[in-house]
């Protein structure tokens, strides 16, 4: 008895699946600024212990310098996040490369 071979079938998803216009803006959560900084806090806090963890592999390391090496201005930047606890990022920063290096 021969076993017959189904074909694949590919299917194409519509552009209009993908059009940021559709989405529903005001159905999504909407987060408070103090949600945004307690975000930014944990995220600080996160990376930066990344950093001396020996469980942590080389890559998401490297991906944690690059983050705190950055001048980016975007939301969850190193910057914006030690901005938002009030503290000097270029400080920090110092402080933290000093440490790495001992």
């Amino acid at each position: 008895m021969k076993m017959r071979k189904d074909t694949a079938v590919q299917v194409h998803p519509s552009v209009e699946q993908f059009d940021i216009f559709v989405i529903d803006w005001d159905a999504l959560p909407q987060f408070t600024e103090s949600e945004f900084d307690e975000l930014r806090y944990r995220l600080l806090l996160a990376m930066l212990s990344s950093l001396k963890d020996l469980r942590v592999c080389d890559e998401q390391k490297a991906d944690a310098l690059e983050w705190l090496i950055s001048d980016d201005t975007s939301p969850f930047s190193f910057r914006v996040c030690c901005e938002s606890e009030g503290v000097d990022f270029e400080v920090m920063r110092d402080l933290i490369l000093d440490h790495l290096r001992m």
